[in-house]
């Protein structure tokens, strides 16, 4: 049966698409089949799909989607993640105060303002988005978002140890479009920092998730992984 254009219909398919767009590499497609399709029109609450293909374009692509553990130095340096988790995107909209949305990966105790000579990064742009599977430039959802922020910065005081941290850890939403009664979020999740460096000349490092939430995805959460370290800077590692 013949459907007009751009509308949510029984029996349609719906792809979403996860890019690192730096790079032009198109990394994993999902589609799904509309099993409901709610009367009122409430796509949020109402609409059902179903995951009914997953394609990984390259086993390159599916090979990052494994982080691979840094070893830390057993000597204990005390650093300090001074936010685990925080929304970046919520309601369709990005999450503009800079102080709800930024850590910092320094030694406990200490303020980012005890660092100098920080170097500005950012990673890859990464970008999530959902189409109609016949109509390819109707676009439901798209999203693209980097994380971004300061490195190699060492400490402006002599009690502090010597190393290179991150005083400003952040994620940068480049474009957010939601469409009809949709609803997109996204939140930061950290893990406790690594020392790849020495007691006495620290290499903090930690994971950074970036998870999007479409809830009327049959498969509704998924995980954007970065990595953030004092010397390297900032880069992307795969979707979970």
């Amino acid at each position: 049966m013949n459907q007009p254009e751009n509308t949510i219909y029984k029996g349609q398919k719906l792809v979403a698409v996860l890019e690192d767009v730096t790079n032009g590499q198109t990394l994993l497609t999902r589609e799904y089949e509309v099993l409901d399709v709610p009367e009122d029109g409430d796509f949020e609450k109402g609409l059902k799909t179903q995951l009914v293909n997953e394609q990984w374009v390259t086993p390159e692509a599916k090979e990052i989607h494994t982080l691979q553990e840094g070893k830390s130095d057993p000597a204990k340096t005390a650093l300090e993640v001074t936010k685990f988790a925080w929304d970046f995107i919520k309601d369709n909209k990005a999450v503009s105060n800079t102080k709800d949305t930024t850590t910092s990966i320094i030694i406990k105790g200490t303020d980012p303002l005890d660092y100098q000579k920080a170097r500005e990064g950012k990673s890859a742009d990464v970008r999530f988005y959902v189409h109609d599977s016949i109509i390819k430039d109707w676009i439901l959802v798209d999203t693209t978002s980097r994380l971004e922020g300061t490195y190699y910065a060492t400490p402006s005081k002599p009690d502090i140890a010597n190393g290179h941290y991150l005083p400003a850890v952040h994620f940068n939403v480049v474009k957010v479009h939601v469409g009809f009664s949709f609803r997109l979020d996204a939140h930061a999740e950290v893990t406790a920092p690594s020392n790849l460096g020495t007691k006495d000349n620290a290499q903090p490092q930690v994971k950074i998730y970036a998870k999007f939430k479409v809830s009327w995805l049959d498969s509704n959460t998924y995980t954007a992984a970065f990595i953030a370290n004092g010397v390297g800077g900032f880069r992307f590692a795969g979707w979970n």
